[in-house]
């Protein structure tokens, strides 16, 4: 629990958690073995999606078997996804047991199958992976790319959090970003969205940008205009992006128009008038 790694709290919130609490008696938690599909189909359990066996699986006691994604870094990777690289490069035998990210899914989805059906397997990692894709390449990535160049090229002490930006930046990913992603995971929409996404985007707008603004400007007064212009180039090659346009008033005509109609229908669905 807790603001950088809510997972009791998604998983409560969440359809798997609300139908847990609603049956719990009808699901032979005593019983052993305890299996998914045979022995109980009312809800899952932590245990049920990263521990427990299934039909096909047996138990395991690496709760990251079952997991493609890493989550808790700045920029989400598929997991595992380094050591491979590190192996293929070198030339060097992976480690006793190695699952790639792709055999971990499959696992994942072993137990997922056991209720739901193979195309709502599917659209849930679209969604799923669309999610963590957006996040690495609207927030993390841009934003690591910042201040890694801020700390390269002197803008940025060596020492880390003496500098308000530093605790922003950390909040974006630490905080908001993981929630954005592991509500995502776990199928808890206002940690995905309220409490990801949303304040992702708040940390980004209200207070990263215009802190990297100021640093600019900062820099520039004290006789650094070289760094301040490197900085200045990256961000507004940022905000000159397709997914930061509308930020600087340059969004699409059509998708401007698309969303005020949207917005009107939805005011007009709900009005009380």
């Amino acid at each position: 629990m807790g603001p950088d790694h809510p997972q009791i709290e998604i998983y409560n919130e969440s359809k798997h958690g609300v139908n847990y609490h609603a049956h719990r008696e009808k699901m032979n938690l005593d019983k052993k073995p305890w299996i998914v599909g045979e022995d109980y189909i009312a809800a899952p359990t932590c245990a049920t999606c990263h521990m427990s066996a299934t039909p096909d699986q047996p138990i395991t006691h690496d709760v990251g078997d079952r997991i493609s994604w890493t989550l808790r870094p700045i920029v989400s990777q598929k997991i595992d996804a380094a050591t491979l690289a590190k192996a293929q490069s070198s030339g060097s035998a992976l480690p006793e047991g190695f699952l790639t990210w792709e055999q971990r899914r499959e696992n994942m989805q072993n137990v997922c199958k056991q209720c739901h059906t193979r195309a709502y397997i599917e659209n849930f990692y679209v969604q799923y992976d669309n999610e963590v894709e957006m996040y690495n390449e609207k927030y993390g990535k841009p934003a690591l790319e910042i201040i890694n160049l801020m700390k390269g090229n002197g803008m940025l002490t060596a020492i880390d959090f003496d500098e308000k930006i530093e605790w922003t930046f950390f909040l974006l990913w630490h905080h908001e970003g993981r929630r954005a992603r592991m509500g995502a995971a776990m199928m808890g929409p206002d940690y995905t969205q309220w409490h990801g996404n949303f304040e992702v985007a708040e940390r980004m707008y209200t207070e990263f940008i215009p802190e990297v603004q100021e640093l600019v400007l900062e820099a520039k007064a004290h006789g650094k205009s070289g760094a301040a212009n490197e900085v200045d180039a990256m961000l507004s090659a940022l905000l000159n992006s397709e997914m930061h346009q509308w930020y600087i008033g340059k969004e699409d005509p059509e998708e401007l128009k698309k969303r005020k109609e949207d917005a009107a229908k939805f005011r007009e669905r709900y009005s009380t008038d």
